[in-house]
């Protein structure tokens, strides 16, 4: 047998998911702004010398010596005689530019034939227009087919190596 339900309860309930629903509704609605705000974060523009960037700038900071030494217990005093550090500025090489990549859609693999007498696969290369039938191992138009699947072929081509899709 089912216990009897609290009403009490669920009208309580109902009416604060109706107060609650009531503020989000409100807020969403009649939500003012004030249009002359600005935020207190917001900081000052900072103007930079385009050129002034790779210049080493002298340090303006000193050094406080007089703590205690956490090893010894006793406190250090600076020495008198420390010479000024002075910034020596490096060259500047910048890298050297990276090689043009390389345009593979030139090499386009039309598909597979088996060859009946060795049972290999050859595959009909496409390069810059031309049709040529190549096994593993062969080189046509500087491109060498280094391994022959049936949905795609591994070819190196300028030194580099790549998957070409049926």
């Amino acid at each position: 047998m089912q216990t009897p339900k609290n009403k009490k309860l669920t009208y309580l309930l109902l009416c604060a998911v109706a107060a609650v629903w009531g503020i989000i509704i409100y807020k969403v609605l009649f939500n003012e702004t004030e249009p002359d705000y600005e935020p207190g974060f917001k900081s000052a523009k900072v103007t930079q010398e385009p050129y002034d960037q790779y210049l080493v700038k002298n340090d303006t900071f000193k050094l406080a010596l007089n703590y205690r030494d956490p090893f010894l217990g006793v406190v250090n005093s600076a020495p008198e005689n420390i010479g000024a550090v002075t910034a020596v500025a490096a060259n500047f090489n910048p890298p050297p530019p990276p090689p043009p990549p390389i345009d593979w859609s030139v090499i386009k693999y039309s598909g597979y034939i088996v060859n009946p007498t060795t049972k290999k696969l050859v595959a009909i290369l496409v390069i810059n227009g031309r049709e040529q039938m190549t096994a593993e191992g062969q080189t046509f138009e500087g491109v060498k087919l280094l391994q022959n699947r049936k949905d795609s072929i591994l070819v190196s081509w300028q030194g580099k190596k790549k998957y070409i899709r049926q």
